[in-house]
């Protein structure tokens, strides 16, 4: 009489180690994502209003220069002079011309704390200067 052979298969087992790899992958790029859009801080200015604005052309090379309503410059959060920002205009001006400017200005910010920054792009051959605004 022939003995029924029991069954030795093993449990059924998921592998998780694909299912962790894709969690540790999704955990660095949102670590990631998030520190580049901490990387260009916001200063607390009251932007001016305007009838027609656009969306600007996103720049591979760009410089934001927010003018506050005190008159001060800022450059990546920090306080910079007109030499410094000319010495950045010159580094990053080539002939090409890719550099854009974008001034961020407060909408109490008098004209004279404008034109030196015009200037300034104007002599290194920065012709791409925009102004952040809010759309009515």
């Amino acid at each position: 009489m022939r003995v029924p052979a029991r069954s030795r298969r093993t449990p059924l087992a998921f592998n998780l180690t694909p299912m962790i790899d894709v969690v540790f992958n999704l955990i660095i790029f949102f670590l990631v994502a998030s520190h580049f859009s901490r990387a260009d801080p916001e200063e607390d200015v009251s932007l001016p209003t305007a009838t027609q604005a656009s969306e600007p052309d996103p720049q591979p090379r760009r410089l934001v220069i927010t003018i506050r309503d005190d008159g001060a410059w800022r450059v990546a959060g920090e306080s910079v002079t007109l030499e410094q920002i000319e010495q950045m205009l010159a580094e990053g001006a080539e002939p090409g011309g890719s550099l854009a400017v974008n001034l961020r200005g407060d909408r109490a910010v008098p004209y004279r704390f404008v034109e030196p920054l015009l200037l300034a792009c104007a002599r290194h051959g920065v012709t791409s200067v925009s102004f952040h605004v809010q759309p009515q």
